[in-house]
């Protein structure tokens, strides 16, 4: 997930001043104001609702709210009115989304990839398949302390580099199990496969105004700020054959991953629709227990096509996922044919 932070310090001034031990009822409706002041100006979603009855509703539900926590339903109501199923707001380490219809897998086709992701897939998978062809299955992140996301960096490139990419006929890109985290250890750990320059952009539907992640002096890029830097890593090939398997599971910053090799030359996708958070996300933190995040812009990629529902693959292969027996699996069998048949 893309993540930009802000602190409402100018916002929540006139409040930070008041008694150091503000009564709970007041903190409630601080936080419906606050929200309600954020989601009008930064919501992609934002000339989509009639400000006037939205913010009259939110109030009127949580008018009875004596806590923050009874505030909550206000919020989320507020994030389903916007059509927002990617904003959520954080209590401690609860999550609360919006109440939106989830699609369900069917557990007879996806019943072994249903079956990995109840294992703790946190660590890549780096192996050799047949005639020097490699597999990475590039897992999702989680990173909450401080390093992570330079150790994350390091595993990814670490299990690239195993591969060998200079001397590889082709490679898969496994992301069906990325259901996201941050995106740009991810990317710092594929950059061997990506030239420098830009992988996309995301987009405001409203202003019509972008940002741009790209990769160049050995970092990740956002418009002119440097996110993060790649440092110790192998000799990469990006030029490289590249199949990248996509399915329902791969979202949010797993869905960046695969729309940054969107337009890269020699790739291919195959797999299915991915799950559909294509957006990114701002964000503001109340206090040390309350955040809220909500869209504000949704991602293109470096040729400018807009991912505003989902990601598609070029060749759908629905099912057949087998992580315990790649070589029987569906989608690795097509990808290989693919590699197979292009030319070195």
């Amino acid at each position: 997930m893309k993540l930009k932070i802000q602190f409402l310090a100018i916002l929540l001034l006139p409040f930070l001043v008041r008694a150091q031990q503000p009564d709970p009822a007041d903190s409630a409706k601080r936080l419906v104001d606050t929200v309600l002041i954020f989601s009008k100006k930064n919501s992609m979603y934002r000339n989509k609702v009639n400000w006037t009855k939205l913010e009259d509703s939110v109030r009127i539900k949580s008018s009875r709210a004596k806590t923050i926590k009874e505030v909550i339903p206000a919020i989320k109501y507020l994030f389903e009115s916007l059509g927002d199923h990617h904003a959520f707001i954080t209590e401690g380490r609860r999550y609360h989304y919006g109440n939106f219809p989830k699609k369900k897998l069917d557990t007879a086709i996806y019943h072994n990839l249903l079956l990995k992701l109840k294992e703790k897939n946190t660590e890549a998978v780096a192996l050799m398949l047949e005639n020097d062809y490699g597999y990475l299955l590039v897992p999702r992140n989680n990173p909450t302390r401080k390093g992570d996301n330079e150790r994350l960096c390091k595993a990814l490139q670490d299990s690239l580099c195993k591969l060998k990419p200079g001397e590889l006929k082709g490679l898969i890109l496994d992301l069906r199990l990325n259901s996201g985290g941050n995106m740009n250890p991810m990317i710092a750990g594929l950059a061997g496969l990506l030239a420098e320059g830009k992988l996309g952009t995301f987009m405001d539907p409203v202003t019509k105004t972008g940002e741009t992640w790209s990769l160049r002096n050995h970092g990740i890029y956002s418009n002119d700020d440097r996110e993060f830097e790649i440092t110790g890593t192998c000799k990469g090939n990006p030029a490289l054959k590249l199949v990248i398997l996509i399915g329902p599971v791969t979202a949010s910053s797993g869905e960046v991953t695969a729309i940054s090799f969107k337009g890269r030359k020699n790739t291919w996708f195959i797999g299915e629709n991915t799950a559909g958070y294509t957006t990114a996300n701002i964000s503001f933190q109340f206090n040390n227990q309350i955040g809220v995040f909500l869209s504000n812009s949704v991602e293109a990629d470096r040729n400018g096509r807009l991912y505003e529902a989902f990601v598609s693959p070029d060749e759908f292969v629905e099912g057949g996922d087998n992580f315990e027996n790649l070589h029987k699996d569906n989608k690795i069998i097509a990808a290989l044919k693919w590699l197979k048949s292009k030319k070195h």
